[in-house]
């Protein structure tokens, strides 16, 4: 028997999407507390190029999306509609892409922007960090899969 067309019992699916939504606003609390220590560490005033290493497009497209994202999936599951699992889908994986641009970007280097002042998120704690790309990773991980199989 082959494994790969045994179709999945619905509830396992509504389970599995419940879960998704819990990494999901795991993730989110963990991207708000490291946007309070960005904001709270003047991440807002830093708009001269060479002070901030992120820009204000990109925390901010970074948080709209992935706010947006969650509306789709919480969508999805109150209403089933597959389309609204797809756009949260392509949505997630947008907002991952702008993650991994702030990941880059926050990491050290010796590049000619990054002596001089400290920027607002060097205030970043190391764990806050990784915390929050583990949950994003995990949830983008399981969007997928819950939206290819139920394709």
């Amino acid at each position: 028997m082959d494994v790969r067309h045994v179709p999945v019992p619905c509830a396992v699916l509504e389970r599995v999407g419940v879960f998704v939504l819990c990494a999901w606003l795991l993730t989110a609390g963990l991207g708000g507390y490291l946007a309070s220590v960005w904001i709270r560490h003047g991440g807002l005033r830093q708009r001269t190029p060479g002070v901030t290493r992120l820009p204000l497009w990109l925390v901010v497209g970074h948080v709209l999306l992935a706010v947006a994202g969650l509306l789709c999936w919480t969508a999805y599951l109150a209403g089933a509609v597959r389309g609204t699992a797809w756009a949260a889908c392509a949505v997630v994986l947008v907002v991952a892409a702008f993650g991994f641009m702030m990941l880059l970007r926050w990491l050290p280097s010796s590049g000619r922007h990054s002596r001089g002042a400290r920027t607002a998120e060097r205030h970043f704690p190391l764990t806050a960090v990784v915390a929050h790309g583990t949950s994003a990773g995990a949830t983008v991980l399981l969007v997928v899969l819950v939206v290819l199989r139920r394709a």
